[in-house]
């Protein structure tokens, strides 16, 4: 344990002692090469405080500068004191092991005071940064669960107060509004962890190698299930294309982008869902036939304090939260998504994952 503090993890060990080495030889050899060139020695002393200097500056803690301190020293002495190649041992000796001493432990204690108070602010920024996530990720969820739970709030008063007057087709068109509106809640409450504890490093995505079309054709099965009127296009590879992924996030990005094209398609209108190989990425591509997206705010695409589209009477919720929930599991797997509009007209976003881990 003592010798894990000490010297901390291995490798930022083994990156400091290469430091130490490397900058103490080119101190010889610059040092060698004045030498040769015939200046006096109190300007080769220079050449090792400056070394120990930088050492100090691009190690960690105090140990590697006063080694390169002490070591530099008795160098100096046997390479540059008279009689050269040998050790002096004179008085000068401990007095210029003490001023480098010195230098070293002086810029150790500035370093590391620059990296605490670095590492302060940095710290600081990250908290008033997450927080500030926290405050727009809880309004993007009260402005969109506020549609469905007052759907189901609505649908339940009825039942209870006009039981007795409804016919079983009201009340079966009653209840499938009431199981639509639930499952989309249970659904998005499932995204809304999966994607905090992503965020925060609870769980780290696991990725195997999964055949694309299978993702693909999970996520369409479910929006159809939904939205049985949705007229889907899939265009697709005859090969399995295989992909490191963790499914399961995955399709449910490809879930949230199919049912926004649907939502905001005119009825009966086509989507397209297309995947493409661009060299070591695989392309995926949702299309709609709607009114596109407003320009002056496709830049905050999936920033989930923003309703991206007007909502429509029956839509359940804006696409804000989630896009931003399929950015932040794009991400997670080391890709990329973005949206926009189609020349002719309606939305298109893209998600690019890589074919190697």
């Amino acid at each position: 344990m003592r010798r894990k503090v000490f010297f901390g993890d291995k490798n930022r060990f083994l990156k400091n002692i290469v430091v130490t080495i490397a900058f103490l030889i080119f101190a010889i050899a610059f040092n060698e090469f004045l030498f040769y060139l015939g200046l006096e020695r109190q300007n080769l002393i220079m050449v090792y405080s400056l070394s120990i200097l930088i050492i100090a500056r691009f190690t960690d803690g105090y140990f590697y500068g006063v080694l390169s301190a002490t070591v530099g020293t008795f160098i100096f002495d046997f390479l540059v004191t008279d009689p050269r190649m040998k050790f002096s041992f004179t008085i000068g000796l401990p007095i210029t092991l003490f001023v480098m001493l010195t230098v070293s432990i002086m810029t150790c204690a500035i370093t590391t005071q620059m990296k605490n108070s670095y590492a302060l602010r940095q710290s600081t920024l990250i908290d008033a940064e997450k927080e500030k996530m926290r405050a727009t990720l809880l309004r993007a969820i009260s402005h969109d669960l506020r549609t469905p739970l007052t759907g189901i709030l609505s649908a339940g008063s009825i039942i209870e107060e006009q039981a007795g007057v409804l016919s079983v087709a009201e009340i079966q068109g009653i209840a499938s509004n009431i199981k639509n509106d639930s499952d989309w809640l249970i659904r998005m409450v499932e995204n809304l962890l999966a994607v905090t504890r992503i965020s925060d490093g609870a769980v780290k995505v696991v990725k195997t190698m999964e055949v694309a079309e299978e993702a693909m054709a999970q996520a369409v099965s479910i929006v159809r299930k939904r939205f049985p009127d949705c007229r889907i296009h899939v265009k697709a590879f005859e090969r399995p294309l295989l992909i490191p992924m963790d499914a399961i996030l995955i399709s449910q990005v490809f879930i949230n982008l199919l049912e926004n094209a649907v939502k905001y398609s005119s009825r009966n209108a086509e989507v397209h869902f297309c995947l493409y190989e661009d060299n070591d990425f695989a392309r995926f591509e949702v299309s709609d036939q709607g009114d596109g997206i407003p320009l002056e705010i496709i830049d905050r695409l999936f920033n989930a304090a923003d309703p991206i589209r007007k909502q429509s009477s029956d839509s359940m919720s804006g696409m804000g939260i989630g896009l931003s929930i399929c950015k932040t599991i794009i991400d997670a797997h080391n890709g990329k998504i973005a949206g926009g509009n189609m020349p002719d007209g309606g939305a298109v976003f893209n998600v690019v994952l890589p074919l190697k881990e």
